[in-house]
């Protein structure tokens, strides 16, 4: 594929097509997915980016609007397509077979009549076995070859055929077209990381995801259809393949039609080895590592005794084979169920669009939905967009993107990094190599300058409810261009407990590819705990760990004397009363933690707090920080949004300009192999 061109995945963000999509990226291909989101969540394309460290463009388009499909291929350059959108339950496509002809034929045809008018010619596209209907009624046709006559029995079947007759005469009519038609048999499994797999809404239709709700406990027991077949065990014979042996399927088809065009063939997919029903039975439970209850009923209508694919056609001509066997899917499957047993439908979550009309990446998830604690996070500078405590925003915020990447946000509630603070001149050195960035302070950069984080988008989230009153949400950011020395890749964990009402922050970075750099990675979120009430900080409270702190020269860097700040109470003494104009705060404290490379395993130690009596809340930071900074918002005016002390910031990090002194440099500089990380935690308190 031409480079910068992209490859189109319609359904992209269901089952088989998150998988293949996750393959493609792995094999250097950018994709765009178009997905209507009836079957599916677009939840899988957040995990998917987190998955390959890719962002994936998306659009919710249906195929069967043609105008929003064509606006599509005007905007992007597509060079290929992979083809899995359509409806595909053959019990209900027999209920209800005009929509199923309508849903997948006519969305089809508009598909390929986009393909046509804007010059795009390969397609792989994803068929079914069903197609082949009830090959048992020939001889000689089991294993199934790609020879055996096609006979489908429902109205789904039916569209997959009728699809393939309409690529094989346009190809006919035109042969610069190149079509794979892949016929498959029974996926099954999920991505070994647990992190993408099966997400049926409603009750499963097929054998592993059904076995899998039953041993969570979201359905009773298993059923059975009929023992009284001429096999080992008397259930019928089916291909099982895992689907990620069945994503590469598609990605050798598609590499395949690079080095022939214009061919139209078929190929199945599958492992060439048959499963009886209790036999997969038996390996799932091995997997779970105990027996499900099951039932033993009458023949389901239609099933036959044996579908097994013969795929001789895919080895030889695809340099394609299976490489999993039932049991590994069925290990992949659990753990998939285990870390999500309600898929990607999570209660006591939310997540809406950010951005402009039309543009997916820029979304907000809400943790805690519902409850007395709620966190919205965005992907835009993974910013604490707001936090609400029994009702009430305590967070100073911005009303949209646009805001949020003007260069007049004052860093409201993002990640700032990869090195958060002062770095003096601009400059440093590691290993006696030499780095220069851009000033964006007289004499400094502060807060990374032109390489800082909070208005890049993040990936993801992978978003989870590990356990009652718990919900995690991990963004990922990979840098892409930077003037720093090497490219971070930066994992930023969000844990809401809305029963402690506690919001913890963890960091997690390392150096991808070769080389070191520098990372100082922190949280910007200015809190105003009686915000409705009191537009500024004004009456509220403060109490620091220390009052001793790093003593800056007019430029703001460190002399490396310690100073006092007496005019801020200490943990032992009363709190400090803020007034409009005192204390006036930006200044380093010392925490009295040790400054390592990678905090995670310290304790957390809480170091400032803030009340509000009028609110009746207690606000604590804890970090495990060698310093934090303490910000009064003295110099916050944005469009006259705000006023002075909108809002206080208190951000743990490494020691100011650390990067700088022989003393503080190696917490800040990470190398290959090392990991920079630490812990920090807003805990809210009710007074009263």
């Amino acid at each position: 594929m031409s480079k910068g061109k992209y490859c189109l995945v319609t359904g992209g963000s269901g089952y088989i097509g998150s998988h293949t999509v996750v393959e493609l990226c792995a094999a250097g291909y950018k994709c765009i997915v178009v997905d209507n989101l009836s079957n599916s969540s677009y939840e899988s394309i957040s995990r998917m980016e987190i998955l390959t460290g890719q962002a994936i463009e998306f659009a919710q388009i249906d195929l069967c609007d043609s105008e929003l499909l064509n606006k599509l291929f005007d905007d992007y350059e597509i060079d290929s397509v992979l083809h899995f959108a359509g409806l595909k339950a053959v019990g209900e496509s027999s209920e209800v077979p005009l929509t199923y002809y309508f849903n997948n034929v006519v969305g089809t045809i508009n598909l390929l009549n986009c393909m046509k008018s804007h010059g795009v010619r390969k397609l792989v596209f994803s068929s079914s076995a069903t197609v082949y209907g009830d090959a048992t009624r020939f001889e000689n046709m089991i294993p199934i070859p790609e020879t055996c006559p096609t006979g489908p029995t429902n109205p789904y079947g039916k569209t997959k055929l009728t699809i393939e007759d309409m690529m094989r005469d346009l190809h006919f009519s035109d042969n610069s077209f190149s079509f794979a038609i892949l016929r498959y048999f029974n996926p099954i499994g999920a991505h070994p990381s647990g992190i993408i797999g099966e997400d049926p809404l409603g009750i499963p239709n097929n054998l592993l995801p059904f076995m899998a709700q039953v041993a969570v406990g979201r359905r009773k027991k298993l059923y059975v259809f009929g023992n009284d077949y001429d096999s080992v065990d008397g259930t019928p014979i089916r291909d099982y393949i895992h689907v990620v042996d069945l994503a590469k399927g598609h990605l050798a088809a598609l590499e395949y039609l690079e080095h022939h065009p214009g061919v139209c063939r078929e190929w199945n997919l599958g492992t060439g080895k048959g499963t009886t029903v209790l036999q997969m039975y038996t390996a799932f439970c091995a997997a779970i590592g105990s027996n499900l209850e099951y039932e033993i009923t009458g023949r389901r209508e239609g099933d036959v005794l044996n579908l097994t694919a013969k795929c001789d056609r895919a080895t030889n001509e695809l340099n394609w084979k299976a490489e999993h066997d039932v049991a590994k899917a069925c290990v992949d499957l659990w753990k998939w169920t285990e870390d999500n047993p309600f898929g990607y439908q999570i209660k006591g979550t939310d997540a809406q669009f950010f951005g402009r009309a039309g543009d997916y990446s820029s979304r907000i998830v809400s943790l805690g939905k519902g409850t007395p604690f709620e966190v919205r996070i965005a992907n835009v500078g993974g910013t604490i967009v707001d936090i609400v405590v029994n009702g009430s925003s305590v967070v100073t915020s911005l009303d949209n993107e646009s805001e949020y990447k003007d260069c007049s946000n004052p860093y409201f509630g993002a990640t700032v990094g990869p090195y958060a603070n002062r770095i003096s001149n601009g400059s440093f050195e590691i290993d006696g190599k030499k780095t220069e960035l851009t000033l964006t302070e007289a004499s400094n950069v502060c807060h990374s300058g032109i390489n800082s984080y909070h208005t890049k988008k993040f990936l993801g989230p992978i978003v989870k409810n590990p356990e009652p009153h718990v919900w995690t949400a991990d963004f990922l950011h990979v840098d892409e261009e930077t003037e720093l020395p090497a490219k971070l890749s930066t994992l930023v964990k969000y844990e809401v407990n809305s029963e402690k009402k506690t919001l913890t922050i963890e960091y997690e970075s390392k150096v991808v590819g070769e080389g070191c750099t520098v990372a100082n990675i922190t949280n910007h979120t200015y809190f105003n705990l009686n915000k409705f009430n009191e537009p500024t900080i004004k009456g509220s409270k403060l109490q620091l760990v220390h009052n001793t702190g790093l003593e800056v020269n007019k430029k703001l860097i460190p002399t490396g004397n310690l100073t006092k700040f007496s005019e801020v109470a200490t943990f032992n003494n009363e709190p400090t009363e803020i007034t409009a104009t005192n204390p006036v705060l930006d200044f380093c404290f010392v925490s009295g933690l040790p400054a390592k490379l990678d905090s995670r395993s310290s304790p957390l130690k809480t170091v400032f707090r803030l009340s509000n009596e009028e609110a009746k809340l207690q606000l604590e930071v804890a970090t495990t920080e060698p310093t934090f900074q303490v910000y009064t918002g003295d110099y916050i005016h944005i469009q006259d949004k705000f006023e002075s002390r909108a809002g206080i910031c208190c951000e743990p990090g490494r020691y100011i300009d650390a990067i700088n002194s022989s003393e503080w440099k190696s917490s800040v500089i990470v190398r290959e192999n090392q990991t920079y990380g630490h812990r920090l935690a807003y805990i809210f308190k009710s007074l009263g």
